[in-house]
């Protein structure tokens, strides 16, 4: 199943950040995310917030639409980030 996202800037939150090269020979970018957006997402999921840091991951999808869909979901052991 497909989920189409709308979004309508005049109801939404707004912060830019800087981006920046990280890893071999600059192979990755990084940013940071809005604390409160995390935040929102622990309470929603019932966990303390140390808890969320260590049971969770940041999952960005993209491809055939315009920008980046984040989403954080559980740790999985195999996938997780090395």
């Amino acid at each position: 199943m497909e989920k189409t996202i709308h979004i309508d800037d005049r109801k939404v939150i707004i912060k830019r950040y800087r981006v920046r090269t990280t890893g071999n020979q600059g192979s990755t970018l990084e940013t940071s995310i809005p604390r409160e957006a995390f935040e929102r997402e622990v309470r929603r999921l019932g966990l303390s917030f140390e808890e969320a840091l260590q049971k969770l991951v940041a999952v960005w999808r993209f491809n055939s639409f315009h920008g980046l869909h984040l989403s954080f979901e559980p740790t999985d052991k195999e996938t997780s980030p090395k």
